[in-house]
This record gives structure tokens, C-alpha cells and sequence, in this order.
């Protein structure tokens, strides 16, 4: 990129951004905030400040029925910013977005690959309360715990070779094939490219200590042992 000079007006800068879509599955603002509410507390400061686009598409008709202002106000309670809305017709609170297909984020992170190759990562030492790791285009290792109340995050696949107490989101800049690799899940909330789950949705029960894979297929967040 140029340097700037003086007499220029603006710059256009690449940077890291997690955007969170908040994808509607039913027509029903009580169980909207009975969820939020719900969430938070599980992970309190995961969602702070989080810019968030709300996708409406999955309810076709249902969507011009919904108080979008009394919608966003809602996220705004509970510390998110609604940026965007996706799969509506006719409204003033968001900026519209069109519906977009996955191909054009294949296409990009395939032509990535073959430019250029980042190492991994690699994190020794526990990963404690308080702390977030980025891996920027590329994976995660970790050879020693993820505490609670840490967060690791990487474009690529992450792989945690102690317990996973914390937060670990895998394909932050999209990549629906990354996946996360543990050896004890306990975690706060996994996520791949924006799907996630709290620790009250994950099905552990039956995987104790092993070394477990999560995966996303059709949309939905799979655990299993490797």
C-alpha cells in the first residue's frame, strides 16, 4: 500500500474484523432474548461490541412481520452492534445486503493457498484467563492448556494438544473446512466460520478424555474422536 500524503483524504486499509451473523430460525422476539440472555452468560465477553449482520432469509414471508427496531435494540442490550440485514424486503433501520454464495470465498481462499504459505503458529505455554491469541492466515498449535476465560483464534485449523477450557474459533476469516483439535474438550464455545456452540450444547458425555475433532458439515458443528 502507498504511504499517504498529505494532501490525501482517506486510506483503504486491509484489517481483521469478525463480523457475527445472527441467522433467524423462528418468527418469536421472546425466545430472542430468552436465548441472548442465556448465551451471554455463558460466554459474557465473547459477543461485547461484536458487529453483527442479522439474516432474515431462512423465514421468507415471517421476515416482513419482525420489528427490526425493536430487534436491534435488543442485540444493542445485551452489547451488540447490528451493522447490516440480510433477507428483507422493505426496511430503513440496516443497510440491506444481498444474499451471497460461498463460491466467491472458495475462490479466494484457494488462490491464497497458492501464492503464499504461513507456518503455524505455535503457542508452549498455558494459555491463560484473559488472553487472546490470533493465528492470521494460517493454524494453531498449542501444546498446553486453553484456560477459561482465554480465547485462541486462527484462519486455519487449531490443534490443542491439553484441555480446552476456553474459547477456540477455527476459520475466523470464513473457511468452512477448518476444524479444531483437542485432547479434552471443555470449552467455553468452539466456533468455525461463525458457527458456533456453547458449552451447554456440546454433547462430551461420551468422549471423557480423548482427543476429539470438530468439524462443521451443513451448517452445523460435529464433535467426534479422532
Amino acid at each position: 500500500m502507498a504511504k499517504p500524503s498529505k494532501m490525501d483524504c482517506f486510506q483503504l486499509k486491509a484489517d481483521f474484523l469478525p463480523i457475527t451473523i445472527l441467522r433467524f430460525l423462528r418468527h418469536e422476539t421472546d425466545l430472542l432474548q430468552s436465548q441472548l440472555e442465556t448465551m451471554t452468560q455463558r460466554a459474557p465477553q465473547y459477543f461485547s461490541n461484536t458487529p453483527i449482520i442479522v439474516d432474515f432469509s431462512a423465514l421468507n414471508e415471517a421476515s416482513d412481520q419482525m420489528d427490526i427496531k425493536q430487534i436491534c435494540d435488543l442485540l444493542r442490550q445485551y452489547h451488540m452492534q447490528p451493522i447490516a440485514a440480510r433477507g428483507l424486503k422493505n426496511q430503513n433501520t440496516l443497510p440491506l445486503l444481498s444474499d451471497v454464495t460461498t463460491k466467491p470465498a472458495q475462490i479466494t481462499k484457494t488462490k491464497t493457498k497458492e501464492t503464499s504459505r504461513i507456518p503455524s503458529k505455535i503457542v508452549t505455554k498455558p494459555v491463560r484467563a484473559g488472553t487472546q491469541i490470533y493465528a492470521k492466515d494460517t493454524d494453531l498449535i498449542i501444546m498446553a492448556s486453553v484456560n477459561a476465560g482465554a480465547e485462541v483464534i486462527a484462519d486455519g485449523n487449531i490443534h490443542i494438544y491439553a484441555p480446552l477450557r476456553g474459547r477456540a474459533l477455527a476459520g475466523a476469516n470464513g473457511d468452512i473446512d477448518a476444524r479444531i483439535f483437542c485432547k479434552q474438550l471443555e470449552a467455553e464455545l468452539i466456533s468455525i466460520a461463525g458457527h458456533y456452540l456453547v458449552n451447554e450444547k456440546m454433547k462430551t458425555d461420551n468422549i471423557a478424555q480423548n482427543m476429539v475433532q470438530v468439524y462443521l458439515t451443513n451448517n452445523k458443528l460435529q464433535i467426534e474422536i479422532v
